[in-house]
């Protein structure tokens, strides 16, 4: 019955098929031999061909002869399938499922065990983590719902007209009705072709044979450089080594018996714990490390990746301090035994003892988040420790090679010696990690005890760390699987290879072809909301569907969140201040209007549905905690749900400014009511101009811009720069024309305004501010400026140009900021064509960059400065220069450029340590970059000269240099092995 089950009826209707198909002249042959025997001579039945065919042998079962007879009949038997579902007991032949039988949650309700609750700490409240933790998994198990078996079956199993069998079909089955092979089918081989006579053309055709020598090496289980240092002549009887007595370093290492708690659902973490029995319980792994055994003790409640991770540790045994003939145990609870493994496990942890059971499923990802979490970084500040870092998620990017490091984790102390770290500062930070070791301890701070991880009774203070506490050193190259998973993110870091090639020039920067950049249209100004096209906010056109779209405003509203609460604003709408945040909805409704084919009458619509949108703006100087405020109060606003857009302080969409019609005011929080303020014009549209308040000095004048100067009684005055553009005086007066409307806080105005020229300022100007000190201008501008970020994420420099939010047909004088440059990941590259000069603007690198990058970032400078020179060239103005800028030692004419300017300390100091100072000149600078070819002397400096790579210094000498400084000619060098490469530079100083 149970085979029966398992045929489904597709496949029983296919074996049905196959036998009906096969040759009728045995039955035939069956039947009449019967007659003979029976001496009957009536013709041959259908009853009688189906007992022949399908019961040679005998008669047929009585199952089988009603089967057939109903076929005969037309009618259905009762399938196998349906026999089974109408058992009642068909549900106890069902697997069970997978999550049953593998979640540890499911595992612990089969086993009937109670799992037992720890680390209280870590769920409270109080736990300062910021991580968030999936909930358990919840399996729902709902009810087999009961199955009408005709009505499931009916759809299948109903045969069809072509299907229905009678006794004449049976009878007139034969066997020409099948398609058969009138002959095989031989394949005809290929002539062959004829071998020439001549022998040396024979094997030169031959495939097999190879006409240059090459050395065949046998297979050895020996690493490749093993076996280049066995094939090695030197003389490794005149090395001295020196003796272990003399060694000055601490002596590290781990104790002789080591018990590692293995536990965690994402990342799993290794944890050094007491080695006793009563460290362990049911629902994790461990794994014990002893010098001669290394053994694998599998909880009954384990997760799969604790398993896994645990297992994987008997490949790194020697790390973890056992001998490379360890014996190698493994060990599951369930499986205990008295056999001579498990009496060995628990002799080693000081005999067999009662532990505590399985934690509920949840606490591997509380653990996670908890060890995360405790541990303490300390640097070597002289003969001291200084606190670095602590209570975060430790990363590799504290990881600095060229500094010695102290990571405390309560039972491991982890010595971290840079590859570059100075040799005192790596034995101070041993001498230090030692007394840290031996002075009293105090793990209150912590999420949880590290000496005790699922136990927090035990003391968190203490006089001395247990004698079982783990003191290691570790490196980059050397790191023990135990250091390794403390980082998340590490990952193994493999050493530079020493370069194999001879070629001595400079590997060729990836070129950029300017020409694109120079002829490419940047695209207008469209705001999209709900998928709907806004353009500018009053009106778009699409060029493909030919249809063009209104949008009109019904209503604008503004609350400013002060000190946590949202006040409305009323009076004076659009006047904020650059140290608060504000709220704005925005309500509007659109129209779409177009044009039939070949007639072009206008096909216009009635004004769709009204919509909203919410726009929550931040000050440039707003804390933190305001800017989350505001985003929940635009969540609590938003009945509508429609879409939210934060906006920042200077990058304020076209569609957000016209919301105020060229009112917008943005002031600082901060003035004296006897000065003097000074506002900077921003925008070429007049409905879009903006007033943004900066310094009221001469230092902030810009001759390509509009400024706006209130004195304290109220005047109004207009300052229009030397070659500022139409547009942007346009929308001065526009502005300053509102603001009289309006008003400021506290501030009486005074009717009119008054117009000041550049070079040409009123006493009342004068009064206010002093005269300044003219600009550099070598032409009015005739086009907007355009600014290009380079950068190389995907290996080549490529150049993407960086767009303003309110560009627009007229010509902007000063349509970029200056923290799109210091935002940027550093160190960065621009490309700013300021119509009359081209800049490339170069970062700073905050840490000093390893030998491969920079080597890469001068190549990506090389290709940069050509990419400038040939822009300049394709240039439809006239020639104008091209120049290279540092950060923090930017020329006043570049400073000009921008609106507004503030030196940044950090980039000035980088920079002033390698010695770059001033502008320089980006042809002269690239010539030198370009250099193939360097002399001993200039190698032999420090820091090396521009545009040599670091990693191939021997590259960039001549023959006489290279034989003078290596002892060997080029070919010869780079014939050695790669060990002894770096070794000959070592000793030549070219390393």
């Amino acid at each position: 019955m149970d085979e029966q089950c398992r045929l489904t009826l597709s496949q029983k209707r296919a074996l049905f098929d196959k036998a009906k198909t096969q040759d009728d002249a045995a039955p035939k042959r069956h039947t009449a031999r019967r007659r003979e025997h029976r001496g009957l001579t009536q013709p041959v039945t259908s009853d009688e061909v189906i007992q022949a065919r399908h019961f040679p042998s005998g008669p047929a079962p009585v199952q089988a002869c009603a089967v057939m007879s109903s076929v005969e009949e037309g009618r259905r038997s009762p399938s196998a399938e349906e026999e089974c579902l109408a058992s009642p007991h068909w549900k106890e032949r069902v697997q069970t499922s997978d999550v049953n039988q593998f979640t540890v949650e499911a595992k612990m309700k089969l086993a009937g065990a109670s799992p037992v609750g720890r680390l209280p700490v870590l769920r409270s409240q109080s736990l300062r983590v910021a991580a968030p933790s999936l909930p358990a998994a919840s399996w729902d198990r709902r009810p087999v719902q009961p199955v009408d078996v005709e009505a499931f079956f009916a759809a299948e199993s109903a045969p069809s007209p072509s299907m229905a069998l009678s006794a004449l079909d049976l009878s007139s089955l034969s066997s020409e009705q099948h398609e058969r092979l009138h002959g095989p089918v031989r394949a005809r081989p290929q002539p062959r072709k004829q071998a020439s006579k001549n022998p040396v053309k024979a094997l030169l055709c031959r495939e097999d044979v190879s006409s240059t020598y090459t050395e065949r090496r046998p297979k050895s289980m020996l690493a490749e450089s093993a076996v280049l240092g066995l094939a090695a002549k030197e003389d490794f009887a005149s090395v001295a080594l020196r003796p272990v007595s003399e060694s000055t370093s601490p002596r590290l290492g781990t104790p002789d018996v080591l018990l590692l708690l293995v536990k965690g659902r994402r990342h799993v973490q290794l944890r050094v714990v007491s080695p006793s029995a009563t460290a362990l319980n049911s629902g994790d792994c461990y794994v014990l490390v002893a010098p001669a055994v290394v053994c694998v003790w599998l909880g009954a409640f384990a997760n799969v990746l604790e398993q896994a991770t645990a297992r994987d540790l008997l490949l790194n045994k020697r790390k973890l301090g056992a001998r490379a003939d360890a014996q190698e145990v493994m060990l599951k609870e369930e499986a205990e035994s008295d056999s001579d493994e498990w009496t060995l496990f628990w002799n080693l942890l000081g005999g067999k003892q009662p532990y505590a059971p399985a934690g509920p499923p949840d606490e591997d990802e509380l653990f996670e988040r908890a060890c995360a979490h405790s541990f303490v970084a300390y640097g070597v500040d002289g003969e001291r420790l200084k606190m670095l870092a602590w209570a975060t998620t430790p990363s590799v990017q504290l990881l600095d090679e060229e500094r010695a490091l102290v990571l405390d984790f309560g039972a491991e102390l982890y010595v971290w010696a840079g590859k570059r770290a100075d040799k005192d500062e790596r034995r101070r930070a041993c001498l230090l990690a030692e007394g840290l070791l031996a002075a009293p301890f105090d793990f209150t701070a912590f999420a949880l005890n590290p000496l005790s991880p699922l136990d927090d009774t035990r003391p968190r203070t203490g006089e001395r760390r247990p004698s079982w506490t783990l003191l290691s050193k570790q490196s980059s190259s050397m790191a023990s699987p135990l250091f390794r998973s403390k980082m998340p993110d590490w990952t193994d870091a493999r050493s530079p290879t020493a370069p194999t090639s001879k070629d001595v020039a400079p590997a060729p920067p990836a070129h950029i072809d300017a020409l694109p950049l120079v002829h490419a249209t940047p695209p207008p100004v469209n705001l999209v909301l709900e998928g709907a096209a806004l353009g500018r906010g009053d009106r778009w056109s699409d060029p493909v569907e030919r249809r063009h779209y209104h949008v009109r405003t019904s209503d604008v509203r503004v609350w400013t969140v002060d000190a946590g609460v949202a006040k409305p604003v009323h009076a004076r709408l659009g006047h904020v201040t650059s140290s608060e945040c504000c709220v704005v909805q925005w309500k509007y409704a659109l129209q779409s209007e177009g044009h039939r084919l070949g007639t072009g009458a206008s096909t216009g619509s009635s004004w769709g549905r009204d919509r909203c949108a919410f726009f929550f703006w931040l000050g440039s100087t707003c804390p933190v905690a305001e800017q989350g405020l505001s985003a929940l109060l635009t969540v609590q606003l938003d009945s509508e749900r429609g879409p939210q857009l934060r906006v920042r302080q200077g990058y304020e969409p076209a569609a957000f400014l016209r919301l105020f019609a060229g009112g917008m005011l943005i002031q600082r929080a901060t003035t004296s009511a006897s000065s003097a303020r000074l506002f900077w014009v921003r925008g070429e549209v007049a409905e879009e101009g903006c007033l943004e308040e900066v310094d009221a000095l001469s230092a902030s004048l810009r001759s390509r811009g509009c400024f706006v100067l209130v004195s304290p009684a109220g005047r109004v005055l207009l300052w229009q720069g030397r070659i500022a553009p139409e547009a942007n005086v346009r929308v001065g007066q526009h502005c300053a024309t509102l603001l009289l409307d309006r008003g400021l806080a506290n501030v009486p105005m005074e009717p009119g305004v008054q117009l000041e020229h550049d070079g040409q300022e009123s006493d009342e100007w004068r009064r206010w501010l002093s005269p300044r000190s003219p600009e550099a201008v070598s032409r009015p501008l005739t086009r907007s400026p355009r600014l290009f970020a380079l950068s190389a994420l995907a290996g080549a420099l490529e150049a993407t140009e960086v767009l303003h939010d309110t560009r627009s047909q007229f010509v902007a004088g000063m349509p970029f900021r200056q923290e799109i440059l210091y935002e940027a990941a550093q160190p960065a590259l621009f490309l700013l064509d300021a119509v009359d000069a081209v800049f490339v603007w170069q970062g700073w690198s905050p840490t000093p960059l390893e030998p491969a990058a920079s080597a890469r970032f001068h190549s990506h400078r090389r290709s940069a400065l050509t990419l400038a020179l040939d822009y300049a060239r394709l240039l439809d103005d006239k020639p104008c220069p091209v120049s290279l800028v540092y950060a923090g030692f930017e020329s006043d004419d570049f400073v000009h450029r921008f609106p507004h300017w503030t030196t940044d300390h950090e980039a000035t100091r980088c920079h002033a340590a390698e010695g770059r100072t001033c502008v320089e000149d980006a042809e002269t600078l690239l010539s030198a970059l370009s250099r193939s070819r360097f002399s001993l002397d200039e190698l032999m400096r420090r820091p090396l000269p521009e545009g040599v790579d670091p990693m191939r210094i021997e590259a960039y000498l001549d023959d006489k240099d290279f034989a003078t400084a290596l002892g060997c000619d080029k070919d010869a060098f780079y014939s050695m092995p790669p060990w002894k490469q770096t070794a000959a530079k070592k000793d030549a100083a070219l390393f």
